[in-house]
């Protein structure tokens, strides 16, 4: 049974706003982002959380086989953590182009940073 929305219970639209807002690929600063997803209600730092954990654990299901495969895509478990982490950062528009070839150029560029997650924390 699906769980009923709250009244401030927001969209993934919404969601997909907040993250764009942050900003990640100006700095890949964490601690600025913390700092700004700290001033959100704490309902929806809830949501934000949750919905941004959400979208990487689905990159990670999606891509696991790609990832482990043999050559694969070329990273340690934290660099998949943070790569995953990555496209999450970078928005909708990212999160929805990605593919196994692109996962793949990132990781071998290090086109990605240590961990857009991080600013979830409290």
């Amino acid at each position: 049974m699906a769980k009923a929305k709250t009244e401030t219970e927001k969209t993934e639209s919404f969601m997909w706003g907040l993250i764009e807002k942050a900003d990640w690929t100006k700095d890949h600063d964490f601690n600025r982002i913390q700092k700004e997803f700290q001033k959100l209600p704490k309902d929806i730092l809830e949501q934000l959380k949750d919905f941004a954990h959400g979208k990487v654990r689905e990159l990670y299901e999606r891509f696991e086989k790609d990832w482990l495969a043999d050559p694969g895509i070329q990273c340690s478990d934290d660099g998949w953590s943070d790569l995953t982490a990555e496209v999450v950062g970078r928005g909708e528009k990212f999160f929805k182009a990605i593919t196994v070839k692109k996962l793949q150029k990132m990781a071998l560029t290090l086109d990605y940073h240590e961990n857009f997650t991080y600013s979830l924390h409290d």
